[in-house]
């Protein structure tokens, strides 16, 4: 009973991490906030935005990737849209973590769309 109680006050961003972090465990991967620069990786969170950004002339799709313990910017250079990647989306990838101007960032990675609810 008092664990129901506290899962009903608890603040929806803290149930959803705590999800994340089952979904990490069943999916054998790595929490963001344990990343090490220029590690490889496999990571699944919920990417909370989708943008597209030009880099040096060049399309790219950023998306800024949660896991309930830290972000990474997954950067797709060459890319306008991808079907299916949208804010919202839990997603797993694969790729070598950097850091760009003080943020986790991963290039070009591997990726896996999770399924919805709506699926």
């Amino acid at each position: 009973m008092r664990r129901l109680f506290s899962r009903l006050a608890a603040d929806p961003h803290e149930l959803q991490a705590d999800e994340l972090q089952a979904e990490i465990q069943a999916a054998e991967a790595v929490p963001i906030g344990q990343c090490r620069d220029r590690e490889q990786v496999c990571l699944v969170g919920t990417l909370r935005t989708v943008t597209f950004r030009p880099h040096a002339g060049v399309p790219a799709l950023e998306a800024e990737l949660w896991d309930g313990t830290g972000t990474v910017d997954v950067i797709w250079l060459g890319r306008r849209n991808i079907p299916g990647v949208s804010p919202g989306r839990s997603i797993k990838l694969r790729g070598r973590v950097t850091t760009l101007r003080g943020h986790r960032a991963i290039y070009n990675p591997i990726y896996e769309l999770r399924a919805t609810v709506s699926d």
